[in-house]
């Protein structure tokens, strides 16, 4: 009788992998937004905000089955809504190339490189 185990796995990783890769990027996002010098202070602070909710008090409600498993989400979901104006395009860019990196995947093209673009004139 044989085992069909290597293929359940299989199918279990791939299925599992996609979703996981998506909050990773996610995540990465925003790190990279903390630590581009050119964010504002503020946008820092509600970003390490959410982090230190999550990670004190978050710890504590987590023993709660209805707030638990939501508080964390709206948590981050409120940071990166006060940061979102932050979110640049080569934030996401550095964020997806992690995520190629430790996930595997595609290369990405040369041309997928945002392009630095110079101010608009002053009029």
């Amino acid at each position: 009788m044989q085992s069909h185990a290597p293929q359940q796995s299989f199918w279990l990783v791939r299925a599992v992998k996609a979703p996981v890769r998506w909050v990773v990027e996610k995540i990465l996002v925003l790190y990279y937004v903390g630590t581009d010098p050119k964010v504002p202070l503020w946008a820092k602070r509600a970003l390490l905000g959410a982090l230190i909710y999550v990670f004190s008090l978050g710890l504590v409600l987590d023993f709660l089955p209805p707030i638990g498993e939501v508080d964390d989400v709206v948590a981050f979901v409120i940071a990166a809504g006060a940061v979102l104006f932050s979110i640049k395009p080569h934030h996401k860019f550095q964020a997806q190339a992690k995520a190629r990196q430790w996930f595997g995947g595609p290369k990405a093209p040369p041309t997928a490189v945002p392009p630095v673009l110079p101010p608009p004139p002053l009029s």
